[in-house]
């Protein structure tokens, strides 16, 4: 299962708040519920990597006004997009990668060890979110094949920015995880998807966001996202890896049953 690449690291736990972390992770197998993201503020996360062993993130220790952002936890979308780079469904070597709203920035880490070219990191300019993705970069920088790794805050949509002046139609890999909870950030989101990509036709945009947030919300990005994109492909793929074909409407879903599953699709510029 996907979740079980995730170990919590609870900062000074006692044993008593390690009994509680067992006792849920056994409700979790006995009621077959899954876990949407891993870890609290301030603490640390371990993902298991099957190829490159074990990879230490730390989590953003942020303030109760920045908690809508969500970038003190790691999602299951950031790990599925990690197992895609590892398995070679998603090719990262020697490409160029920007990944947005990349809290604790495992796909960028995984990016990174896996050869890309360069990686760019992004997410909310808050410092705490910023600081805590190059503490991450610095945990993990002995694996890394790429040199060529930087943090840049960045609001979508905003291309007055300094990233943004930067790095206009650079990459050949855009990376969003667990970015659609928003429905109105989502024409934001598209135009720095637009900006950033590079105009060659084999580069792609890749999203990967958890059902858990919501089908409806779903829909409506791939709705505003063809207009600017062509959809290269959607699908959903469950935590145990089993895919299926994407609706944009499956009726009344059980919410238990919809928190396993991922939407996964890519995007690419319109021909001209």
């Amino acid at each position: 299962m996907l979740t079980n690449r995730i170990t919590e690291i609870s900062s000074g736990a006692s044993s008593d708040s390690e009994d509680v972390d067992i006792f849920e992770s056994s409700l979790t197998t006995i009621f077959n519920d899954v876990r949407n993201q891993h870890g609290e503020p301030g603490h640390y996360v371990a993902y298991a990597s099957p190829k490159y062993g074990e990879i230490k993130l730390g989590l953003a220790d942020i303030e109760k006004e920045q908690t809508s952002l969500f970038s003190h936890h790691l999602w299951n979308a950031g790990v599925e997009v990690a197992g895609m780079i590892e398995s070679g469904e998603l090719n990262v070597e020697g490409e160029t990668v920007l990944e947005l709203g990349s809290g604790a920035a495992l796909p960028s880490l995984l990016s990174a060890i896996s050869g890309a070219k360069t990686v760019v990191v992004t997410d909310y300019p808050a410092p705490e979110i910023l600081a805590n993705i190059t503490s991450n970069i610095s945990l993990n920088k002995s694996k890394f094949i790429s040199s060529d790794i930087q943090v840049y805050g960045h609001t979508w949509g905003e291309l007055d920015e300094e990233v943004a002046k930067k790095y206009a139609h650079s990459f050949t890999r855009v990376i969003a995880a667990d970015t659609l909870w928003m429905t109105w950030e989502h024409e934001n989101l598209v135009k720095s998807m637009l900006h950033f990509l590079d105009d060659n036709p084999a580069s792609r945009v890749i999203v990967v966001a958890g059902l858990h947030t919501g089908r409806q919300k779903m829909a409506n990005f791939w709705d505003v996202a063809a207009k600017s994109f062509d959809i290269d492909m959607i699908k959903e793929r469950d935590v145990d890896g089993i895919e299926r074909e994407y609706k944009a409407d499956r009726g009344i879903e059980d919410v238990v049953e919809r928190k396993r599953w991922l939407i996964i699709g890519t995007l690419k510029k319109k021909s001209s």
